[in-house]
């Protein structure tokens, strides 16, 4: 079957002269003449294709690989100890990933659909790594303390903010203050440059009453969830008419509300909650926005659309090992983390535009056809005659 969109296309989003331009304006090359940034860059992007966990030796294995040679312009003879790749990842500037990223999302949008909703849905929330305190220097702690007083485990944190279903903000945290949502959550919407037909969608992690009126502030739509409460002053019901039956709720209210926030004083403008029961549980659903121009069923099913963030975690964690690193230094994370998201990016452009159904499959497929973008390039260089290429030559 013939591709909508190639592998050939999606690595033109980070052609090489980005990269070499790119490396000599973040100053990524000083002092490295081996594991520049675009030898680092490809063998972080093969190795995270491969169906085997990453590591440092895998990462020594890929470096020695023939194709590897070709696809990275590197000499033959060329080797590398994965002790060195850990060194040169924990100081190599994290700062080319981030704008390879940037970039890649940047141009990543002419893949969009054209067809606008009402409302753009941008997801957000964050996903945490456990990692040996013994191994980590600096994270966060939560839970009980071992026998010898002691935290055996350290979290970092990444928060993540999707749009169209890509991952095109992210961050990274690793200190105690950033336990809370309300601040890791509170900070990545922010800072994400959110647009007047976008809306956010977030879980209950993010449930301070004076970040919900900040954004009411900055013109920020949003759905969120909150818990039962008393905290809240019904002004007014909205007209619902008979109650409203989605796939998954039975909505009996929608209500105008002032919320209460934590010295008992009412916020200035009021919000929007629908109640709804789950038909499952029958557990009392509450759904707050600051969105007044749609359906009680409408709000609904954006927060709904939280789920695709859910199922992005799960993707980079299952088929692209994000929940194993190869590096512990903040840099070596920082380095992982953006590469991790625009392996995902090319990912999913390729899964999506080619309909492919299984993100395994996807992954697969993508991976095969760049070795034989690899292979046709052997071809070109050799002439049809392997014995041309010193990288047949095994004597």
């Amino acid at each position: 079957m013939r591709k909508k969109v190639s592998v050939h296309s999606l690595l033109k989003l980070i052609g090489n002269d980005f990269l070499t331009s790119l490396a000599l304006e973040t100053g990524t090359n000083y002092k490295s003449k081996k594991l520049q940034g675009e030898v680092v860059f490809k063998l972080l992007l093969m190795s995270l294709l491969d169906d085997k966990k990453i590591s440092l030796r895998l990462m020594e294995k890929t470096f020695s690989n023939n194709l590897f040679k070709l696809y990275s312009g590197i000499e033959k003879g060329q080797t590398i100890r994965h002790s060195s790749l850990s060194e040169r990842i924990s100081v190599i500037n994290s700062e080319y990933f981030e704008r390879i990223h940037a970039h890649v999302y940047e141009l990543s949008e002419q893949y969009f659909d054209t067809e606008q909703e009402p409302y753009n849905i941008r997801q957000f929330d964050s996903t945490s790594l456990s990692l040996s305190a013994k191994l980590l220097k600096k994270g966060m702690v939560n839970g009980l303390k071992n026998k010898k007083g002691e935290h055996g485990k350290k979290q970092i944190k990444f928060t993540v903010g999707l749009t169209n279903n890509l991952p095109s903000n992210i961050r990274f945290y690793n200190e105690q203050k950033h336990l809370a949502e309300d601040l890791t959550l509170r900070e990545a919407i922010l800072n994400a440059n959110i647009k007047g037909t976008e809306v956010v969608v977030f879980d209950r992690g993010l449930k301070k009453r004076t970040t919900f009126q900040e954004f009411n502030q900055l013109d920020i739509f949003f759905v969120t969830r909150i818990n039962p409460t008393k905290s809240i002053k019904v002004i007014e019901q909205n007209r619902l008419g008979n109650s409203i039956e989605t796939d998954t709720l039975n909505i009996f209210s929608d209500e105008r509300v002032y919320l209460y926030h934590q010295n008992k004083s009412l916020l200035k403008k009021p919000f929007r909650l629908i109640r709804s029961h789950s038909k499952q549980t029958r557990e009392e659903l509450l759904f707050l926005t600051n969105i007044e121009d749609l359906n009680a069923d409408d709000v609904t099913e954006i927060y709904k659309r939280r789920w695709d963030i859910e199922v992005f975690f799960k993707f980079i964690k299952q088929h692209l090992h994000f929940k194993h690193l190869v590096n512990q230094s903040e840099n070596g994370i920082k380095v992982m983390m953006y590469m991790t998201m625009i392996v995902g990016i090319l990912l999913l452009l390729y899964k999506k535009l080619n309909n492919v159904k299984s993100y395994k499959i996807a992954k697969y497929e993508f991976t095969e056809e760049l070795n034989m973008e690899i292979i046709r390039e052997i071809v070109v260089i050799c002439e049809g005659d392997p014995r041309k290429s010193d990288i047949f030559d095994t004597s």
